[in-house]
């Protein structure tokens, strides 16, 4: 399966988007080394900045390979979260403990607390590229 054009437009965006992060991130804390503070603060304001960078730098090369390769995978019995466990971002709990998400937000249906989906993710960012599908319905095409 491929990803949409589109959806691997937006999958570039967010990595280019990530990677910057991980960057000013990455710069504040080499800013933080420079600066004329004792070297216990130097150091700890680049260990807090570093680590902030380091998350948004691991995940945009995921984004990045599912852009440029546009590979995608369907799961099976994937299940959609509440509201509350939502709010770390993550729309539906994969099968093998794993999370997929949109890429930005649900575009399609809502998804109904706790019911069984079939999806398609990006086989390195599990970046949902295909309306889910309840388990009880088939996809067709």
């Amino acid at each position: 399966m491929t990803i949409p054009p589109r959806l691997r437009l937006g999958l570039l965006l967010k990595g280019l988007l990530l990677a910057s992060l991980g960057l000013g991130f990455f710069t504040l804390a080499i800013a933080g080394l420079r600066a004329d503070w004792s070297l216990p603060a130097r150091l700890a304001f680049a260990i807090v900045f570093g680590a902030l960078g380091l998350f948004p730098s691991s995940v945009c090369r995921l984004a990045l390979l599912d852009a440029f390769l546009g590979r995608a995978v369907e799961v099976r019995g994937a299940v959609a979260l509440d509201e509350r466990q939502r709010r770390a971002g993550y729309s539906l709990r994969l099968p093998d403990g794993h999370f997929a998400e949109f890429l930005v937000r649900n575009p399609w249906a809502p998804l109904v607390p706790g019911a069984s989906y079939s999806v398609i993710i990006g086989v390195h960012s599990r970046v949902i590229v295909a309306p889910p599908q309840r388990a009880t319905e088939t996809r067709s095409g």
